[in-house]
């Protein structure tokens, strides 16, 4: 996994190499192993620098399946989630408080812990590859980077350059992360370890990091500066209207970084774990992890990659929502309320929005109900196809507009109950369909491995 070879300069190359894969990714066997490794380097007096290489094309991908079912394990609380990525964040902590040179060899992509990783070293060297990408994808279930992330990343290059990349989880190019600041030097690929030991020879790599120096200041914007105050408060209205209150992730990020940037770093990286450890273990998160993590895998492992925009289940969807709105109205309820409550929990494919910014000056009483009321004719439709859960739940999502953050029709359905939806439904006046019934009657659930 990790092999550790030490030269005559007393530079020590430690490359990652999972066997049995095809990229190295983060999890717990690799946490113990990046640990030890680091303790042992920190106390080897005859190590004067470090190289982290990978044997593979990639560097390092995010974290593993199995790191990721943890933190959607039933049981799972904040404190054990906290406790749960702290152990990752020591790791990369030791490595660079180890007291020694360390250089990020990256070779392709590193994404999420990979990005995180190399944030953790003092110099980051990546290879000349147009299908490497860089980037913290955590937003997107619903997490935010909880390994050091939050915290490096702004003091590495400045709050500005560093709120996209972690608001929205979109990566960056070789050459886009090299003009943020995230990448040292950018090399041709046969070329990438010959220039992380030149760096090391030629002592353009301190050993620590410049958060660890004594009267360090944010890059940029300062975060008590009236800049960075408006700077947050523009942030936070955006995160309100997209992707809206429904997506807890983009707010827990930027709270974590007005608070953790007034602080020293460890203080800093302790607040990043404990705001990992709320969203990780909120019904967003869990239904976000299970739907755009382990839901795609499994339809990728049989060959689904892209939903089909023809498919049955998405025009259920779309027209079961759109006949409730019909119905709202018809009881009442203006065009502009019943459009506002759409809008709130993200369902804005869905109806026709012209008249939303009117709208959204409506009552608040009823708004809530409204939304859930839309979002259960849909998932009842849904639910009364054939087919696939995995599959009706992408679906709804990639192609009819259902909110991600629900999970899918058929995983919110889950995830409330089948016993409790059909009561919902019932207090709403949707039909249930016969296929939630027999269900019901046998305890089921769309994704069994959930219960």
């Amino acid at each position: 996994m990790l092999t550790i070879e030490i030269n005559d300069s007393g530079v020590a190359l430690v490359t990652i190499d999972m066997p049995d894969r095809a990229m190295n990714v983060i999890d717990w066997p690799m946490t113990d192993a990046l640990t030890a490794a680091a303790e042992k380097l920190s106390a080897d007096a005859a190590v004067t620098g470090v190289i982290i290489a990978s044997a593979k094309t990639s560097f390092v991908v995010g974290a593993d399946l199995a790191v990721m079912k943890d933190f959607a394990a039933p049981g799972m609380t904040p404190a054990l989630a906290a406790r749960g990525i702290a152990r990752i964040g020591t790791a990369l902590r030791l490595l660079e408080r180890a007291g020694k040179p360390v250089v990020a060899a990256v070779s392709g992509t590193a994404l999420g812990g990979g990005l995180e990783l190399m944030l953790a070293c003092h110099y980051r060297i990546a290879a000349q590859n147009d299908r490497a990408l860089f980037g913290l994808p955590e937003v997107t279930l619903g997490l935010l980077p909880g390994a050091g992330g939050t915290q490096r990343l702004p003091r590495l290059i400045g709050l500005e350059r560093a709120l996209p990349i972690l608001l929205s989880g979109a990566p960056l190019s070789v050459d886009e992360a090299f003009n943020a600041g995230i990448l040292d030097e950018v090399v041709p690929a046969d070329e990438l370890i010959d220039a992380a030991y030149l760096a090391l020879a030629e002592g353009r790599v301190p050993a620590d990091a410049p958060w660890d120096r004594k009267g360090f200041e944010l890059p940029g914007v300062g975060v008590n500066s009236s800049e960075g105050f408006g700077l947050f408060m523009v942030q936070n209205a955006a995160v309100m209207q997209n992707p809206g209150p429904s997506y807890p992730a983009p707010g827990a990020i930027l709270s974590c970084l007005y608070e953790g940037l007034r602080l020293p770093i460890d203080k800093a990286l302790r607040i990043e774990q404990e705001y990992f450890g709320r969203l990780a273990t909120g019904p967003v998160a869990q239904a976000l992890i299970e739907t755009n993590f382990f839901a795609r895998q499994r339809l990728a492992k049989r060959g689904v990659r892209k939903a089909d925009p023809a498919a049955p289940v998405a025009a259920a969807c779309r027209e079961a929502i759109a006949t409730e709105a019909e119905k709202i109205t018809a009881e009442g309820r203006s065009a502009n309320f019943v459009n506002t409550a759409a809008v709130s929990v993200g369902l804005t494919a869905l109806l026709p929005v012209a008249s939303v910014p009117e709208g959204r000056r409506a009552e608040a009483d009823g708004l809530a109900q409204v939304a859930r009321r839309l979002l259960l004719a849909g998932a009842l439709a849904v639910a009364e196809t054939d087919g696939d859960a995995d599959e009706a739940d992408i679906t709804a999502i990639d192609v009819a507009g259902f909110p991600a953050w629900t999970g899918g029709p058929l995983a919110m359905i889950d995830q409330a109950g089948i016993a409790a939806a059909m009561a919902e439904a019932k207090g709403f006046g949707l039909l249930v369909p016969m296929r939630l019934r027999e269900m019901a009657a046998r305890g089921g659930r769309f994704r069994e491995a959930l219960a």
